[in-house]
């Protein structure tokens, strides 16, 4: 028997599942687990005797920190398990979550805080016996972005309402999240987005819009550009799950194969931010170009209607709301352009290998990955932005902290 499984077993034993004691735990399929780059995942079935009747099967999900020191430093992972257990334990059950069915529920969670990595643990509820699965494709279709985005704006909503009810208390939550180090990846997001913007530099002169919306991108370090355009912002700032893209979503569908609702997970990232952090990266690495042309304004809208079907007034108009995405929406390019190609070529990345090579072999491959389709990939995110107005808003209306 594993650790894992033998952590289990003691916290079975101890009530954590129910009442009644822990007969055996058992690993359970591992169908449609994803790479895993920055925890380890594993699932298990924990089989309860209870106190009378017959006997309990638990499907969960385990997360715990991965071993390599150098790796966890890398990744701040010792944070992200704090903000990630934070969520699940205390601030999505407070904002309210649990009534519009937000995540699946957490068991148990456990962050050291770095004094004792081994005891780190997040043990989940296994949503897929219940016939939730993550999207395999990369890009979604109309009735899962339309109802991937009803549910964040619900989500976001709760912030807004809670932040109205109760500002102590909604304050006390939000400055409970840490702030997390980012990933150092110096040099790779810059190529990544010279690599986006490449074409409409070559083909516009240097004093038009978007060759100075690239100069004021490039501008800034890595760090200064994320916290940026992720910080918050009054009366618009939320929760945000800020690494919300397809990945961390599963859907669940009805017998004629009907998409009918969603829950997200992954938490580690979260931050009290920007929501143009959630919406411009789900909709720029989950959209493909022709849905984001027909479809882009219908999506904003079933956001903003998530947002009121829990709380008719969050403090602002919806075309302020869109006043304050046309600043930010930039920020979807930024994690998209060097994650994207990597959706669009899953088998790509062997991270052992990746971080044997040197910083210089690290940009080229971002760089030349998936070759022309996935710079047509993200030239098209630069584009829809072009044309949304959005580079304009950026350049003209946005300062950078």
């Amino acid at each position: 028997m594993s650790v894992v499984q033998e952590r289990l077993r003691e916290l079975a034993n101890r009530g954590v599942f129910g009442e009644g004691h822990a007969l055996r735990v058992i690993n359970a399929s591992e169908d449609g687990k994803g790479a895993q780059f920055q925890s380890v995942l594993m699932f298990l079935q924990v089989d309860l005797v209870p106190i009378s009747g017959k006997l309990i099967k638990i499907p969960v999900v385990v997360k715990t920190q991965i071993q390599d020191e150098e790796a966890r430093e890398a990744a701040d992972s010792v944070t992200q398990f704090i903000n990630e257990v934070t969520m699940y334990k205390h601030i999505i059950p407070k904002l309210g979550g649990e009534e519009f069915g937000i995540a699946p529920k957490m068991y148990f969670g456990e962050a050291s805080g770095g004094e004792a990595i081994q005891s780190d643990i997040i043990v989940l509820e296994d949503l897929r016996p219940k016939g939730y699965k993550v999207h395999s494709e990369v890009w979604l279709d109309y009735q899962h972005v339309s109802l991937t985005m009803k549910k964040l704006g619900q989500f976001h909503g709760l912030s807004y309402k809670v932040k109205k009810r109760s500002p102590d208390q909604f304050r006390e939550l939000s400055t409970s999240l840490r702030i997390r180090n980012p990933l150092t990846m110096d040099g790779i997001v810059e190529a990544t987005i010279l690599r986006s913007f490449q074409q409409l530099l070559d083909t516009n002169p240097v004093y038009s819009v978007g060759s100075r919306a690239y100069r004021k991108l490039s501008s800034v370090s890595n760090k200064d550009l994320f916290m940026s355009l992720q910080r918050p912002q009054e009366p618009f700032a939320v929760i945000a799950h800020a690494d919300f893209n397809k990945n961390n979503v599963m859907y669940s569908y009805d017998e004629t194969g009907k998409v009918v609702d969603m829950k997200m997970f992954d938490f580690a990232f979260a931050i009290y931010g920007d929501p143009s952090t959630d919406i411009s990266f789900f909709l720029y690495i989950n959209t493909s170009p022709e849905l984001r042309l027909e479809h882009w304004n219908d999506f904003l809208t079933t956001y903003w209607n998530g947002v009121t079907s829990v709380i008719q007034d969050p403090g602002f108009t919806y075309d302020e709301f869109l006043g304050n995405f046309a600043q930010k929406a930039i920020y979807g390019l930024v994690p998209s352009s060097f994650y994207l190609p990597l959706l669009l070529n899953p088998e790509s990345l062997n991270i052992e290998d990746f971080n044997k090579l040197s910083d210089e072999e690290k940009v080229n491959f971002f760089v030349t990955l998936g070759g022309e389709v996935s710079t047509a990939a993200t030239t098209a995110i630069v584009r829809h932005l072009m044309n949304s107005g959005y580079l304009e808003d950026f350049l003209l209306r946005f300062t950078f902290n």
